[in-house]
């Protein structure tokens, strides 16, 4: 059973992922992204980070920041910088660069997944990892001991569990 495993068993290190901070633009996080994925790197996703708000000596996970994330804030600017609706917004902007460079201002703060309910403790069962996934509708969660982030667990390394316990 899933249960027999402890999500600190699975979870990928924060060392291991990309990071970004609240205060940085899209432009600088879609650089990381690309710079890190072009490394060798399979990470789909940046740790978003504070600097100004600290757990003991370190600094503060905010949020993740997806792919998805980064194209549903440069729809919204785009929405927003043209006054437009969804159904009548074209696409072919994500083609071009000038409209993409005015696009991709924002801060990263303001796109990302905030870490409101969706996380999980390093000693909670793979089961509650699972569940949390499912219930939030995500992919990915960041794994806590206390207070402190240490790790992230992704939907692929518990399918990787189940793979093996078949």
């Amino acid at each position: 059973m899933p249960e027999t495993k402890k999500v600190k068993e699975l979870m990928v290190p924060l060392s291991e992922y990309p990071v970004a901070y609240e205060t940085d633009t899209l432009k600088h996080a879609i650089k990381v992204l690309r710079n890190y994925r072009a490394s060798g790197h399979e990470h789909r996703s940046l740790l978003v980070f504070s600097r100004t708000k600290k757990v003991g000596n370190e600094e503060q996970l905010v949020g993740i920041l997806t792919t998805r994330d980064i194209l549903n804030a440069i729809k919204k600017n785009r929405m927003l910088y043209d006054n437009t609706e969804l159904f009548t917004m074209s696409w072919a902007f994500f083609y071009r660069r000038e409209p993409l460079n005015e696009l991709t201002v924002t801060k990263v703060g303001q796109a990302i997944r905030p870490l409101v309910d969706a996380y999980v403790q390093a000693d909670d069962t793979v089961t509650r990892a699972i569940e949390l996934m499912m219930t939030k509708n995500v992919n990915i969660l960041p794994v806590f001991e206390g207070k402190k982030a240490v790790g992230i667990i992704r939907a692929i390394d518990l399918l990787d569990y189940i793979a093996g316990m078949l």
